[in-house]
């Protein structure tokens, strides 16, 4: 099994192998399942539907486990402490799990931001994709719930808010007025409050830490995507369909990566000081292509739930309207835009940066987020579709 740190060593090269050889072996693969022992079609099987070195780290070791206890070369020991190290970590995920509950619960979210997506445990699970080692049980807490002020804010911006009302929500924001203006609706005085309360509360830890200026970086980032969001409300108001080229831009910071990305570093420590935030916030290759990945995946998985409601154009929208191709085509195309930014973060990760390794491993785990929650189905939006990660993960214990 390649560790976390083998699999971001693959080079571009590599990579470009490895997706020839399932392109063109996945036809006699399948043909393989049917002769096969039960224990290597399902090893076939799940390989065919998600490669290893693009998933989630803790869903692939939970289902490496049940593989190799299989194996007739299986090492008894080997295994009983991989399932006591699952199960010993499973136990920490739940005490943070219930953090996050409660801390979504005091904010009464649910019943004042009435709008938004209730997704607690889902915003965990994409925090433990970001690190899953023990040492980063405060900053997985603190990711989570900064994914939850993202959901809402995406859902404010997407199917809530007035335009007057995002202009007045973007502007203050822009400014980090102290409170929200009057003229906005209870709600999103309620989500404005709680997010510059959590980013102000972050930046004093961050200062009492030595690690000056990492807060205004961090509040730098989400008023990017603030003006992402508030540049998709004009364009559907305007019903305007974008050019592709347009839409390109703008999706580098409405994809809310960048926030995200900026949070997993200040949840770091040591590794994480004020220039490896400057160097994030200078649009580096590797930070692009995860924006890419994480924009171009999600258009093309909730292209059709989308077009159910009044949505501005999406990715694939834009590029059918632009270069007047089928929706077929559209993703076909998009489809090989998202391959090529994996391997631009492929090169970027085989490249001497200033940035410290462990740092861009956060931003390679965020992008295999997006392939598990997206490659499919917008899972994040339906999320059914997680159903069995997060049983397995936080539920069920491996039995020893």
């Amino acid at each position: 099994m390649l560790s976390l740190y083998e699999a971001a060593q693959w080079s571009t090269h590599g990579e470009d192998i490895l997706d020839e050889a399932l392109a063109f072996s996945s036809s006699h693969l399948k043909a393989i399942v049917s002769h096969s022992s039960p224990h290597l079609a399902i090893r076939i099987k799940n390989a065919l539907k998600h490669s290893y070195h693009k998933g989630i780290s803790r869903i692939e070791t939970r289902q490496y486990i049940t593989f190799y206890e299989k194996e007739e070369s299986c090492d008894a020991t080997l295994l009983e402490f991989a399932k006591i190290d699952f199960n010993l970590l499973q136990l920490l995920y739940r005490e943070e799990l219930a953090c996050v509950a409660r801390w979504y619960n005091e904010m009464e979210i649910k019943s004042k931001v009435t709008y938004t997506r209730q997704r607690i445990t889902e915003a965990y699970l994409w925090s433990l994709g970001a690190y899953f080692e023990p040492q980063y049980s405060q900053a997985r807490v603190t990711v989570a719930i900064a994914l939850i002020l993202f959901t809402a804010l995406d859902d404010m911006y997407d199917a809530y808010g007035t335009m007057e009302e995002l202009e007045l929500f973007t502007n203050a924001m822009e400014k980090w007025l102290p409170a929200a203006p009057n003229g906005l609706p209870e709600s999103m005085k309620h989500i404005y409050r709680i997010t510059v309360d959590c980013y102000d509360k972050l930046e004093e830890k961050l200062e009492k830490e030595g690690r000056s200026g990492c807060g205004f970086h961090l509040k730098k980032s989400l008023k990017a995507t603030a003006n992402g969001y508030m540049q998709e409300a004009k364009w559907l108001k305007k019903n305007y369909i974008a050019t592709f080229d347009e839409y390109k831009e703008n999706a580098i910071l409405s994809s809310g990566y960048y926030p995200l990305i900026a949070m997993t570093f200040a949840g770091m420590g040591d590794f994480t000081k004020l220039d490896s935030f400057e160097w994030l916030s200078s649009y580096p290759k590797i930070r692009v292509a995860s924006e890419v990945i994480s924009r171009f995946t999600d258009d093309i998985s909730s292209y059709e739930f989308e077009h159910k409601r009044e949505h501005v154009a999406t990715g694939v929208d834009c590029y059918m309207e632009q270069f007047g191709v089928s929706k077929e085509k559209a993703i076909e195309d998009i489809e090989s835009i998202v391959l090529d930014a994996w391997k631009d973060m492929n090169q970027e990760l085989m490249r001497p940066q200033s940035c410290p390794f462990p740092l861009l491993m956060r931003i390679l785990n965020l992008s295999r987020v997006i392939d598990v929650f997206y490659r499919y189905q917008d899972a994040y939006t339906h999320p059914e579709f997680l159903k069995e990660h997060i049983v397995s993960l936080f539920i069920e214990s491996i039995p020893i």
